[in-house]
């Protein structure tokens, strides 16, 4: 599982990152949806993380 999220963030990233490259602005609608698709899937890897520390 740990591997299957941490893949999917760093694809994530790096299609936010050619996006904004893409678009030449960080602000761009779908580069902002990307974004906070990747702050999900960081969050809940963070908090899975930590469960496995107890």
């Amino acid at each position: 599982m740990e591997l299957i999220l941490m893949d999917k963030i760093e694809t994530l990233r790096n299609q936010m990152v050619q996006e904004a490259l893409d678009q030449g602005q960080l602000t761009n609608e779908k580069v902002v949806t990307l974004s906070q698709k990747l702050d999900r899937y960081i969050v809940f890897y963070q908090r899975l993380k930590k469960r496995s520390h107890y």
